[in-house]
């Protein structure tokens, strides 16, 4: 079930225009609110597992857990986020580590846990992968192919990661009907890094483009909101799946110049390396004009 309305104009987007191939597979796919599932799946209908990939705290989580319950589900898995870790001096981020109790991810993560249900909790970080929506490895490439500096807040040595959505799919698909997941939080994310200086030069290789320059900046210096200018955060941010390793017997199957030789191919045939993103490039332009008088 996807949450919304089946005419919105978010479904003309990726990933949900590309439901059909999922029909084709067999895959029956509804809409409808997680208040009333049963208005969207049908009255009577039973389930062994549900999954639930929208929701981000207890107001829409909550619901989906009853109905788990009502419709003899005796498993719940659940995509939290690696952005309920607290920042550490010792990274990468591990399952275990503290978190901040008052995240809504986290709140779900210990109403399962006293829910009756089986269940385990997914931890993402960034995705990248067929059809992600996310903007990551595309903000690199705009600049690649039009022979911009790329700006890179702070050193460029900033530890980040990126995992392809087949490899965390099925570190999910593991856990199903595996009793030996129940319980357990995994972080569902590659088991390689890369740093923020890396993502330049591995999409870079992956585009094809030899000649480029990286701009380093601090952000607030430049009088800036990171958020606005990078997609990643400027700090070491990266966890690592060892709870998959060990419990579900995971491995990633997809390489960073794999997975964005793929991404680069798609960002051409979509046509965004021909768009017109000069909108975009606006506040790339005050970045490099401080950074070139602070230098």
């Amino acid at each position: 079930m996807v949450a919304g309305a089946q005419d919105d104009k978010g479904m003309n987007k990726p990933p949900f225009c590309y439901f059909d191939q999922l029909r084709q597979l067999g895959v029956t796919t509804v809409w409808g609110s997680p208040d009333n599932i049963a208005a969207a799946v049908g009255a009577g209908a039973r389930f062994d597992t549900v999954v639930d990939n929208n929701g981000k705290d207890m107001s829409t989580v909550g619901p989906v857990i009853d109905y788990a319950k009502s419709c003899g589900a005796s498993q719940f898995l659940f995509v939290s986020s690696c952005g309920v870790y607290k920042t550490t001096h010792t990274p990468p981020h591990v399952e275990g580590d503290a978190v901040k109790e008052s995240a809504g991810h986290v709140q779900v993560e210990q109403a399962l846990a006293s829910s009756g249900l089986q269940w385990s909790s997914f931890r993402p970080q960034y995705i990248s992968g067929y059809g992600s929506n996310k903007d990551c490895e595309e903000w690199f490439f705009d600049r690649l192919t039009r022979g911009r500096p790329v700006p890179i807040p702070g050193s460029g040595w900033q530890m980040s990661n990126i995992a392809h959505s087949e490899d965390l799919g099925f570190m999910i698909a593991l856990a199903v009907g595996n009793p030996e997941a129940n319980g357990h939080v995994f972080n569902c994310v590659n088991d390689k890094g890369v740093t923020l200086d890396g993502m330049v030069h591995l999409c870079a290789e992956a585009a094809g483009v030899k000649d480029y320059k990286i701009v380093h900046y601090d952000p607030d210096e430049v009088g800036v909101e990171v958020k606005k200018a990078f997609p990643f955060r400027p700090v070491h941010f990266y966890a690592d799946p060892r709870a998959a390793r060990r419990v579900l017997g995971w491995s990633a199957t997809h390489t960073y110049e794999d997975f964005l030789k793929a991404r680069f191919q798609e960002y051409v045939s979509c046509g965004r390396a021909q768009a017109d993103l000069s909108e975009k490039f606006k506040l790339d332009d005050v970045i490099l004009a401080k950074s070139v008088v602070n230098a």
